[in-house]
């Protein structure tokens, strides 16, 4: 017996010696995941009115920077706070308290481009995108530009900026669905797209449901161009459930989960929202959502008290004094890249 039980305990101290000296699953990066799952480039063919790409602040005249940040305020129950004024908002760069010179709340028109996932997966869920993406235009601004783009194992500008609903009917009900997913490209080529707008706020919203599997560009380099850029990035994700982990799951995230992680920092960093319904059927209200979201957040602007044009990414915090909204949610964008100064 004795004999039997000092078996039995070298066996499990064996065990976990191995479980303790395995390396954490999917924590060492695939040599072949380390370079782009494409060598080419992609690019987006451009069509319409558009104004040169520009980055980090608003410019005004020509030597002042203005930088304007979108600002939405929910209260507690997640409806609109409306009636704040210039002085219920404190903003900062960098930890430095900025004055702000510029304040509105308008239905300002917008430069807009739906993107949507036309990979194979999303045949069964196609009609009711293309309903809700009718929906979320008719719902918008009436002076809105819109571009209408399709992705699966490539981008395609499948409308250029146009207010003419017909048109991106004809091209909504038109798109084929197949292939794979390059999501991180869609929306890098689709940022660069909305930064050419001419209307003086920049929005996308993304609806996919699957992990990219395709693209170019890593995530890092889009998240890093969303960064830059002043676009907002609503993403809708019709994600599979994560599935149940076993022993040592918890040192690495199914492709549900990467895809999550990856649209929820994309919509949190521009200040926009990622949804990830459960339910096909609940897509229009949340279009509507967003639609109505845009057309009621105050725009706050304020002239950087750092001068330097270094191009270095700038962090922002937008608040509010403490008796204008108890309780109250502020989504903004949490950064931009200031101007770089011409080369000598």
């Amino acid at each position: 017996m004795r004999r039997a039980t000092r078996w039995v305990s070298a066996w499990f101290l064996a065990l976990c010696c191995s479980a303790i000296s395995l390396p954490p699953q999917n924590t060492r990066q695939n040599p072949k995941e380390e370079s782009r799952k494409r060598l080419t480039k992609p690019e987006l063919e451009s069509r319409g009115p558009e104004q040169p790409e520009r980055t980090g602040p608003f410019t005004i005249g020509v030597s002042v920077d203005l930088v304007i940040v979108h600002t939405t305020v929910l209260d507690k129950s997640g409806h609109f706070v409306n009636g704040l004024k210039k002085e219920s908002f404190r903003v900062t760069e960098d930890g430095a308290p900025q004055a702000v010179t510029y304040f509105s709340q308008e239905d300002v028109p917008v430069s807009l481009g739906i993107v949507i996932d036309t990979s194979g997966s999303m045949r069964g869920k196609i009609e009711l995108v293309t309903k809700a993406s009718l929906a979320l235009i008719k719902a918008s601004n009436p002076e809105d530009q819109v571009f209408l783009i399709g992705f699966n194992d490539q981008v395609e500008l499948l409308e250029d900026f146009t207010n003419d609903i017909d048109a991106i009917t004809d091209s909504l009900e038109n798109t084929i669905v197949s292939g794979g997913t390059a999501l991180y490209d869609a929306i890098y080529l689709a940022v660069q797209k909305a930064q050419k707008g001419i209307k003086p706020k920049k929005a996308l919203v993304v609806i996919s449901d699957g992990e990219d599997k395709d693209s170019y560009y890593k995530l890092e380099e889009m998240v890093s161009k969303v960064q830059e850029s002043d676009v907002q990035v609503y993403c809708i994700g019709f994600l599979s459930e994560a599935p149940k982990k076993g022993l040592f799951g918890r040192w690495s995230k199914s492709i549900p989960e990467k895809a999550h992680d990856a649209l929820e920092r994309i919509s949190t960093d521009t200040g926009a929202r990622a949804y990830f319904p459960g339910k096909l059927t609940e897509i229009g209200t949340i279009v509507a959502e967003i639609a109505h979201e845009l057309r009621n957040q105050y725009s706050i602007g304020y002239i950087s008290s750092n001068t330097a044009r270094d191009g270095t990414y700038r962090r922002l915090r937008v608040s509010l004094e403490p008796d204008a909204a108890a309780g109250a949610q502020v989504r903004y964008r949490r950064g931009y890249v200031a101007p770089k100064a011409p080369s000598q």
